[in-house]
């Protein structure tokens, strides 16, 4: 819940206005129910988890922290998402067609690094892909 600020009156310095979890005896229903699928939530995520991941885990709150601090061991920070992305770009722009690679193995490999960049934020149009995959491929 939210407490209002208090303005300052003559010696008294203000205080601004700040959230407070509310008491179990203020909960509406709709309050209940947000802690009941929470709860849920948690669970489920906690029994997907093996237990060495879920020993780092294991001080969340909720379900919403506990899946942050998931996502973040797992898949990294930002600067670890950002070399990745870099990665993906820099695997996208040197794609080549291996020599004794047929043209169905080569146009799988094409695809999956396209849905490997399009994980990473890194999305081409149909026409780059196009003219990449044909500039790369062998020359027979």
């Amino acid at each position: 819940m939210i407490i209002p600020r208090i303005p300052a009156a003559g010696d008294t310095v203000e205080v601004p206005a700040r959230r407070v979890p509310k008491f179990c005896c203020d909960w509406n229903d709709k309050d209940k129910r947000k802690v009941e699928v929470d709860q849920k939530a948690k669970r489920l995520l906690i029994m997907a988890l093996p237990n060495e991941i879920f020993q780092s885990l294991k001080a969340c709150n909720s379900a919403k922290d506990l899946w942050d601090q998931l996502e973040n061991q797992l898949e990294g920070g930002i600067k670890m998402k950002k070399n990745h992305r870099a990665q993906c770009l820099n695997e996208y722009n040197s794609f080549q067609a291996l020599p004794d690679e047929f043209l169905e193995q080569t146009y799988h490999w094409f695809n999956t690094l396209i849905n490997k960049c399009r994980k990473c934020d890194v999305i081409k149009s149909q026409e780059e892909n196009n003219m990449l995959f044909l500039k790369r491929l062998n020359a027979e």
